[in-house]
């Protein structure tokens, strides 16, 4: 019997301390990559593994991320899953608020709000149902909406 679990969930889960936003990365690296290509974040962010468990980032001297560690608070799932909703709920405002930008998508508000996930179910539900966790590349709608409509 092998005490290494068979699959790791190593993704990174970003959310803005306003909930405005949410990001989740498929890993550090990914992050990391992503950060250096433009895609730069400009605000305060909170950085939590898929158990729930906040990350505590570690920064070099010229103050960039190299690293992110465990907390010793306890996981919390059920907490980042009502954040997550708060952001969705937050696009969703945004959507219905600013239906001018779903031109260039040929939507409507209907069928842009539709297209939300819905998060209910555990943490790691929400986070499978979030579209943007694998496609980060520019050019999807929900990515770019959730960029149009938070602070990153």
């Amino acid at each position: 019997m092998s005490l290494v679990p068979a699959e790791t969930d190593d993704r990174v889960l970003l959310i803005a301390n306003d909930d405005t936003f949410a990001h989740t990365y498929l890993d550090f690296h990914q992050m990391l990559a992503e950060q250096s290509e433009g895609d730069e974040l400009r605000g305060a962010v909170e950085f939590f593994d898929t158990a729930g468990r906040r990350l505590v980032p570690k920064f070099d001297p010229q103050w960039r991320l190299t690293d992110l560690r465990p907390s010793s608070e306890p996981a919390d799932p059920a907490a980042v899953r009502r954040r997550l909703e708060a952001v969705r709920d937050h696009l969703e405002r945004f959507l219905r608020a600013n239906p001018e930008l779903l031109a260039s998508y040929r939507l409507d508000v209907a069928e842009a709000v539709g297209a939300l996930p819905v998060l209910d179910g555990t943490l790691t539900d929400a986070i499978n149902e979030m579209p943007w966790h694998e496609r980060s590349h520019r050019g999807n709608f929900l990515h770019n909406a959730m960029h149009a409509a938070g602070w990153a």
